[in-house]
């Protein structure tokens, strides 16, 4: 890789934004080009920033300068896009989630595997100090034997959200779902890779406050691979917006994680830094409790513009996004059938 690596994002919207605004912090990372079909848009980040606007993403594939490639675009559009940045020889970052299809999520990292090209998927949650810490100390046997693993995200989302913003949110063809798809899937990814890894759910979805086509509530029994047993709740017709819990029970001690901040902790020892590898602390490198939405993103983006620069493997990759929408497709798929869904 170039001791600068080209950027190109695909996507003036407010996600695009926050993704070029975090770039400007990182050392050897340059944002040279700008696709979106909304020539205002498109053209003032483009411009802010220096770099080419393209209403056309195959025309920004075609420069040369690009060798990495930021989807911030409806998430029904990231495999297709995916695809054909592979072909075209760029690395790819997208936001959460990878995809929203099991084909999707296959042709992904069959194109990129294929094409000797990395790719990412911003699951930025998982750069919390507290959230690394607790994932260690389940891990170190710190809560006995987890016995539980809960999630929940009871959010407002109103109408106007679904149906002011590009008409995209809340439809299955390029939301992929609705509360637990688009909100919830940080939380979801959080539950399971602390877990282990889900193996079966039973759940229920319905709409119960919102005119769309997708889930706005929904609520599963969880089996992790571990054995233990979990819940998943995830809302946007909450009243407010609650707090994010991630709540683990174990046979020794008790975590809750509220807001991605670990807010109890009651296990055989107290749990410090002392629990966190070398690699953990690159990763929490300049985290601060509370910090401002943007923070967690600029903090992956740099580790993943360092691991381009030296071959490495970034963080999240592709075959490890995929778990948490292959939930969420499970959760899905049990909510039709009536039927509980083994995730392979």
């Amino acid at each position: 890789m170039p001791d600068v690596i080209g950027i190109g994002i695909v996507g003036a919207g407010i996600i695009g934004q926050v993704h070029a605004n975090a770039l400007k912090d990182i050392d050897g990372a340059r944002i040279v080009a700008v696709a979106d079909p909304r020539e205002d848009a498109g053209r003032s980040l483009a411009d802010s920033h220096g770099a080419a606007w393209y209403s056309s993403y195959t025309d920004l594939l075609a420069n040369d300068d690009v060798s990495l490639v930021i989807l911030a675009t409806p998430s029904g559009l990231h495999a297709d896009q995916t695809v054909l940045a592979a072909q075209a020889g760029k690395h790819i970052v997208t936001e959460k989630p990878m995809a929203i299809t099991a084909d999707g999520l296959d042709r992904m990292i069959q194109a990129t595997e294929e094409a000797g090209v990395e790719l990412a998927v911003i699951f930025q949650n998982r750069l919390s100090a507290d959230i690394i810490r607790v994932k260690r100390g389940v891990e170190a046997g710190m809560l006995g034997t987890t016995v539980f693993g809960n999630a929940s995200v009871h959010w407002f989302r109103d109408q106007d959200y679904y149906g002011a913003n590009g008409g995209w949110r809340g439809t299955w063809e390029l939301d992929g779902g609705g509360a637990l798809m688009n909100q919830s899937i940080h939380t979801i990814d959080l539950a399971q890779w602390i877990m282990g890894g889900v193996a079966s759910v039973s759940a229920d979805i319905a709409t119960l406050n919102h005119d769309i086509e997708t889930e706005d509530t929904a609520t599963a029994t969880v089996r992790y691979n571990s054995g233990a047993l979990g819940t998943i709740q995830g809302s946007t017709a909450a009243g407010k917006d609650w707090p994010v819990r991630v709540e683990l029970v174990g046979t020794g001690g008790k975590a809750l994680i509220e807001g991605g901040r670990l807010v109890h902790w009651e296990g055989d020892s107290d749990l410090t830094d002392d629990v966190l590898t070398a690699g953990d602390l690159a990763f929490v490198e300049g985290w601060t409790p509370g910090e401002p939405f943007g923070a967690s993103h600029r903090r992956q983006l740099r580790l993943i513009i360092a691991a381009l620069r030296d071959g490495d493997t970034p963080p999240v990759p592709a075959r490890e996004a995929r778990k948490a929408v292959d939930v969420i497709l499970a959760i899905y798929k049990s909510a039709k059938h009536g039927q509980r869904v083994t995730i392979a």
